[in-house]
């Protein structure tokens, strides 16, 4: 890590990699012309990672999001010294909106302030090399093209060593921050009888995401556990709205756990609506009323269709001694991440039967979301 920091700090890119897809990083406000036309010759676009609130502090989130969590924007004339004048202006400067065109070919992409324990992408990652080297939190990464194809690990190495730079992984930024820091702190436990679903001890958490709650059943640091990590949904939660699966899915969690005895569900507040908050949420209903989808009122409400990330629940989860799991749930993005904080994860379905005041929705979290739920008309 001293010497990729190192290279960093003299303005060199580095490639991150992780077992299937190799990118090259370096921290938005050390781009150069150079690292542009290096990007432009062996990578697709180029990214800029931001922190959600600098990219509403730059206006950015007036333009619709592409492809997820991107916005495609350029900058006057766009040579390569352009686009890094651009990128650095991204990372700490004021822009004029006379200047940006949309769409352009430089994708600003949301990533989490607190880097790869809080969501293991690259995104994150190239954040975590700007912190880690004293730069402004802004991020550039590009993907490395193999002969038209996504660079997997070993062109990546092969190509760090060809150019001479240094690589690190993913894998690697994680455990290097895990051993320096964690962005859990565990406060309190105690005592938490239920009416429905038995006795548990309560762990209260403060989390950059707010103070969170986990409800743990029997002895979860051996064996296979039984775990949810489930959103929090006011609406679905207390008020049992229809609109959602929320609730349902929360009540049937903890009656499973209660029945075997063993597992742990983790309240993650501040991800209301997907991470918009509950105004948001509501505003987004409206919308949903007036015609669009779920996926489509987040988006034109400025935000991209899902905020959430869930490496703040893993850092509780080997908190409490948690390490194969057994998870509730139907996001395939729940067990990617879980398993890249080194988690032995297997998939426990947690399907509701749809009503007709939630069947639009649930069809498009599978459509559009990808999750796994069968949803017949």
């Amino acid at each position: 890590m001293h010497d990729v920091i190192l290279d960093i700090k003299k303005f060199k890119p580095v490639v991150i990699y992780d077992e299937d897809r190799s990118v090259l990083a370096i921290p938005a406000e050390a781009i150069s012309g150079d690292v542009v036309k290096m990007i432009m010759k062996n990578c697709d676009e180029i990214r800029v990672a931001l922190p959600w609130r600098r990219i509403v502090e730059l206006g950015l989130n007036r333009f619709k999001i592409f492809d997820g969590n991107a916005i495609p924007l350029d900058f006057k004339a766009m040579s390569a010294d352009d686009r890094a004048e651009f990128i650095r202006l991204l990372a700490g400067g004021k822009l004029v909106s006379e200047d940006l065109i949309y769409p352009g070919r430089v994708f600003v992409e949301e990533a989490k302030e607190g880097g790869v324990l809080e969501r293991p992408s690259f995104g994150e990652a190239s954040l975590d090399l700007a912190r880690l080297s004293g730069f402004k939190l802004a991020g550039v990464y590009a993907t490395l093209i193999d002969e038209g194809r996504i660079a997997g690990k070993d062109f990546g190495l092969s190509f760090a060593r060809e150019k001479r730079l240094k690589a690190i992984s993913i894998n690697e930024l994680i455990e290097h921050r895990l051993k320096n820091e964690k962005l859990v702190d565990r406060v309190v436990s105690a005592t938490l009888p239920t009416k429905f679903y038995g006795t548990f001890k309560a762990f209260g958490y403060k989390t950059p995401l707010g103070e969170i709650i986990a409800l743990v059943r029997g002895k979860v640091d051996e064996g296979d556990v039984l775990v949810r990590i489930h959103s929090e949904c006011l609406t679905g939660d207390v008020f049992h709205s229809l609109r959602c699966d929320c609730g349902e899915q929360l009540e049937r969690s903890l009656k499973k756990i209660d029945s075997e005895g063993k597992g742990v569900l983790i309240y993650m507040r501040g991800h209301e609506g997907r991470g918009i908050g509950l105004i948001n949420k509501l505003i987004a209903y409206k919308l949903q009323e007036e015609g669009r989808d779920t996926v489509e009122a987040n988006v034109e409400l400025g935000f991209p269709p899902d905020l959430r990330s869930y490496g703040i629940a893993a850092q509780i989860l080997m908190d409490l001694g948690v390490k194969s799991v057994k998870l509730m749930t139907n996001n395939p993005e729940k067990i990617e991440e879980l398993k890249k904080y080194g988690f032995k994860v297997v998939r426990e379905p947690i399907e509701v039967e749809p009503v007709e005041e939630n069947r639009r929705y649930l069809k498009v979290k599978v459509e559009k979301l990808g999750h796994m739920m069968c949803i017949n008309d």
